[in-house]
């Protein structure tokens, strides 16, 4: 008897910087059934948003110690490609009722 196996690999859908956008999308897409991962990756911080102090590391170069701002971004993987159509509907609908204009 011979099994079939079906091979999928995670794609990703959607970046942001905005913690709380993010965790909004992913309980959007796991409540209409899409299986979504959260990744978050560190970036250098280019502004500060909303009056928040970002993160911070310090970093030794030629001897010198240098400060170096955080970002983190979030980004959003659908797991099953048979979500992909649903799930890119959801968001393009959600977003362009958040984002005006």
């Amino acid at each position: 008897m011979e099994r079939l196996t079906i091979r999928t690999m995670a794609s990703k859908i959607f970046t942001t910087n905005d913690q709380l956008l993010g965790s909004y999308l992913r309980n959007l897409l796991e409540s209409a059934g899409c299986s979504v991962l959260t990744q978050k990756i560190r970036a250098e911080a280019t502004e500060k948003r909303h009056g928040d102090e970002p993160e911070s590391e310090v970093r030794e170069w030629s001897g010198q110690k240098i400060e170096i701002e955080l970002a983190w971004n979030s980004e959003l993987w659908l797991i099953r490609d048979s979500d992909l159509a649903k799930a890119r509907q959801l968001l393009e609908q959600e977003l362009r009722q958040a984002l005006p204009g």
